[in-house]
């Protein structure tokens, strides 16, 4: 029997929220190509260049998270589902592909990322939810403490759980007891415990 691997929530939708991310700064690639005078020019106001970073600036990638709706760590999973479904509608109605799966009534993207256009991914960036910053490696300073932190939570928890050493995810190390819904609960309030 194969280990299985869970991988958060957060990280699938962080997933999509990075795809779409480097699609639009794909789309808005590429440096200013001038001569530096007007940057050398003295207007009377201190300011800090802002390093480039793969033909994107920083503010780029903030002006494309301005706007987005924040989840928290505290986020039920009904407004998760609420506002990721806001997201996934605007994809259909930009033409990706998808359909509903039996006996729900949200839509859902399907055949794989590859398929939806950059146009339906930049008309839809405002909509996608950011993940929680407690989540995010390059936000979160003490990302890895607080990953370590909730997966000692969950295994005394009785999820026999073992950790991918990036902090991604984790694999079942043995069997549990617990249900699903009763996972799901753990998964949750280990993560209010641990990442603070």
């Amino acid at each position: 029997m194969s280990k299985l691997t869970h991988r958060r929530r957060s990280a699938a939708l962080a997933g999509m929220a990075a795809t779409a991310a480097l699609t639009l700064l794909s789309a808005c690639g590429g440096g200013s190509g001038g001569d530096g005078e007007a940057a050398a020019k003295d207007t009377g106001v201190a300011s800090i260049e802002t390093p480039k970073a793969g033909g994107a600036t920083v503010s780029a990638s903030a002006a494309a998270e301005s706007g987005r709706p924040q989840l928290r760590l505290d986020t039920s999973e009904a407004e998760q589902t609420r506002l990721t479904g806001i997201y996934f509608d605007c994809l259909r109605d930009h033409g990706a592909p998808g359909g509903y799966k039996p006996g729900s009534k949200q839509w859902y993207p399907g055949g794989g990322s590859d398929r939806i256009t950059s146009a339906a991914r930049k008309a839809c960036l405002p909509k996608l939810p950011l993940q929680p910053p407690e989540l995010d490696p390059a936000k979160n300073p003490h990302y890895m403490d607080d990953f370590r932190a909730y997966i000692r939570c969950l295994n005394d928890g009785g999820l026999k759980v073992k950790g991918l050493s990036d902090g991604s995810g984790w694999n079942y190390d043995g069997q549990s007891s617990l249900t699903q819904a009763q996972e799901a609960k753990l998964d949750h309030d280990c993560q209010l415990k641990a990442y603070k």
